[in-house]
């Protein structure tokens, strides 16, 4: 994994992650402020496992798979709250589904808004980790 294409994830990141803060901010008024924040969680969280994957490849290590990513962030300690960040992985293909009803649309919603913090802190741990490439 070349340090460019690292660095590239990370700043694409970076913006997924402020993108997917300020929809939080956003009064949920409208179906449309629901689905537009459920879109960028999408984003970000697939974002989030390619970034992982390859830091992890940059530190020779082979994930495969999105799951595979966050077992490994996980065991070597640069995520915490494993089930957290699998469930992530399963909101995201959940909230993927256009059919979805008013509740569940809201739940995710409210789901995606405790996570975001978290998904900041390992933003921030990557940045900071690799902010030298």
């Amino acid at each position: 994994m070349s340090a460019r294409k690292l660095d590239d994830s990370l700043g694409n990141l970076g913006r997924a992650v402020a993108n997917l803060e300020r929809a939080l901010t956003i009064p949920t008024d409208g179906e449309l402020v629901f689905e537009g924040t459920i879109h960028r969680f999408e984003i970000t969280i697939e974002l989030v496992w390619k970034t992982l994957k390859r830091a992890l490849e940059f530190e020779g290590l082979s994930p495969k798979t999105p799951r595979d990513s966050v077992k490994e962030a996980f065991r070597i300690g640069w995520l915490h709250d494993e089930a957290v960040w699998l469930d992530m992985l399963d909101y995201r293909n959940t909230t993927s589904h256009a059919y979805l009803s008013d509740e569940l649309v809201a739940a995710n919603y409210r789901d995606i808004a405790k996570v975001t913090p978290l998904i900041r802190t390992t933003f921030d741990f990557l940045a900071q980790r690799y902010r030298t490439i």
